[in-house]
């Protein structure tokens, strides 16, 4: 069979809309509606904050927020905030602004030189980017959340230009030689 005879049998079988070949597919329709993708995903609630670095608002610096219990659902999400020119951020999860799960979180801070492109070089030298290293613990709570203000003095921030990936842990020791 050659794809021109596939083709016009394929559309020769279409569905011509009558009850006796849509009603069959109307319980396979209800039953995906329900997989929408949304059942998985916690309760979120709104939190905002704001930074500084050396007393000045680092626009473009991305906060993250590492659970420090639970995993807020089965994706492991991270809520994640954009730092604006006055130094605020909305947390986000799921949607833009709508906040995060209920929980304890390791806060994790990259400054990307270009906040528009996607990039592993940070201002801040991976001084503030594992959350294991984390300074602040933030807690998210139902309802409106105003996180405490993050204020990092005295770091050496890279610039733009300048800004590198964090280093990786030297390697171990030679094995074999």
């Amino acid at each position: 069979m050659n794809l021109r005879d596939l083709g016009t049998r394929l559309h020769a079988s279409r569905l011509d809309g009558s009850p006796a070949t849509v009603l069959p597919l109307v319980p396979i329709v209800l039953l995906l509606q329900g997989c929408g993708g949304e059942a998985w995903q916690a309760e979120t609630y709104p939190a905002r904050g704001q930074i500084t670095i050396n007393g000045e608002p680092p626009e473009g610096a991305v906060i993250e927020l590492h659970s420090k219990g639970q995993q807020p659902d089965v994706r492991n999400s991270r809520p994640w905030g954009l730092v604006q020119p006055d130094g605020s951020f909305v947390l986000s999860t799921y949607e833009s602004g709508d906040g995060a799960p209920a929980g304890e979180y390791a806060v994790v801070i990259r400054w990307p030189p270009d906040a528009s492109q996607p990039s592993f070089a940070d201002r801040l030298g991976g001084a503030y980017s594992t959350a294991q290293k984390s300074e602040w613990d933030f807690t998210i709570t139902e309802g409106e959340n105003q996180l405490p203000p993050i204020e990092i003095v005295g770091v050496n921030v890279q610039s733009k230009d300048d800004a590198r990936p964090p280093q990786k842990a030297p390697p171990g020791p030679a094995v074999g030689n």
